[in-house]
């Protein structure tokens, strides 16, 4: 129970982390899952089969480090959203993280497909 200023006792709900973290993790694992299938499937076939053009001047410039930490900060900024739509409106969270883990695992097969099972 959580004390409040004027002496009353209310029960404490769970955090968002435990209560959404299979959610979290899901979004993570397959975001991560595009990242990691990317590098191998450019190294094998070449950046021009990548249909991003930011990730593929950043290929381009950098090298496979620049889409690698571009996904790593688009994966940060993602999930700081999905705690914004858990904490405002939770029962968006399950759409949106459908959504998201959807379009990771589409990235990955799009690697799989044309990067390293071709």
């Amino acid at each position: 129970m959580k004390r409040l200023p004027d002496g009353t006792a209310r029960p404490m709900s769970r955090s968002t982390t435990s209560r959404y973290g299979t959610l979290f993790a899901a979004v993570a694992v397959a975001q991560l899952l595009d990242l990691v299938t990317f590098v191998p499937a450019v190294a094998r076939v070449g950046i021009g089969a990548e249909s991003n053009p930011l990730a593929r001047s950043l290929y381009l410039s950098v090298g496979p480090l620049g889409p690698a930490a571009l996904k790593a900060a688009a994966i940060a900024l993602i999930l700081l959203a999905l705690v914004r739509v858990v904490r405002r409106f939770p029962s968006y969270a399950l759409p949106s993280a459908a959504l998201i883990v959807g379009i990771g695992l589409f990235g990955a097969s799009s690697n799989l497909m044309f990067g390293l099972l071709r």
